[in-house]
């Protein structure tokens, strides 16, 4: 039997040591409005701000522990000495830390320090704007973001955002997202053809992404990230749509030439703009 193509879930038995050394964590990520974004990978989970990896966490069996890796720059000195951060590829550094040592990693303290130097040295409007949608949206059950930066295998770039859009009653179907901002040269025409890989992807492999998603939500209801009794049932239909903010003229007018060209029908496209008084 062929692996899944998509596994954004944890395996029973780590999600149990999770959803009981790591509520300290959704609780943060709760209390801050969703300013912080938590989200499941493949037996690990990324803790998110503005977009920026506060820490890859996956809870290794052997060593009772968790294995946090974060990017050296998020990291201050007194974070690296205290902890014993272990140098990785890329500009990694590496922790292992008990759950109690994990809960002293991200005390407030320290994750407003990393907010801090996320806002200093890595400030991207885009994955910022990313952020805004994610936060603006919690809470609503006809469009439920339940993903973010997803690698593609055999498509090109990876996709932004992943939700789940109401059709009737209980079912919902898959939408992927694609953020710009409105001066963002792929809106010249590139964005349609990522759209539609991804779109042909998620097709394509469907029984795949229902189940990974089905379970996917089901976990972050139990660790209190989504506040809903709902199980949606996904069905088969997959939609598109193109999120444009900020630099309205530039905006309108790469709109107005995509439209020009072809927009298929699956997809969609919303520019936001602010009202003027």
């Amino acid at each position: 039997m062929s692996k899944p193509v998509i596994r954004r879930y944890f395996s029973a038995e780590d999600f149990s040591h999770i959803k009981k050394d790591c509520k300290f964590l959704v609780d943060k990520v709760v209390k801050s409005g969703f300013e912080y974004d938590l989200q499941i990978r493949h037996n690990y989970f990324n803790l998110y701000y503005r977009g920026n990896s506060l820490g890859k966490i996956r809870y290794v069996k052997r060593d009772k522990a968790y294995l946090v890796n974060i990017n050296r720059k998020f990291a201050g000195d007194e974070i690296k000495k205290k902890f014993g951060g272990q140098p990785r590829s890329n500009n990694y550094l590496r922790f292992s830390l008990t759950p109690n040592r994990l809960r002293s990693f991200y005390r407030s303290v320290n994750l407003s320090a990393m907010a801090r130097k996320v806002r200093d040295v890595n400030y991207h409007e885009e994955t910022t704007f990313e952020q805004i949608l994610i936060t603006d949206n919690v809470g609503r059950t006809d469009l439920i973001i339940v993903d973010r930066q997803i690698n593609q295998a055999e498509s090109r770039g990876r996709q932004d955002l992943l939700a789940l859009v109401q059709r009737r009653n209980n079912n919902y179907q898959f939408c992927a997202i694609e953020v710009k901002l409105g001066n963002n040269p792929e809106l010249k025409g590139d964005v349609i053809e990522q759209l539609e890989s991804y779109i042909k992807k998620i097709s394509s492999y469907f029984g795949d992404y229902k189940k990974c998603y089905e379970l996917n939500f089901s976990q972050k209801q139990e660790l209190g990230l989504l506040q809903t009794e709902l199980t949606p049932n996904i069905i088969s239909e997959v939609s598109g749509l193109i999120v444009v903010g900020g630099y309205s003229g530039i905006a309108s007018k790469s709109i107005s030439e995509l439209r020009r060209r072809r927009v298929p029908a699956a997809i969609k496209i919303l520019q936001l703009k602010n009202l003027e008084d």
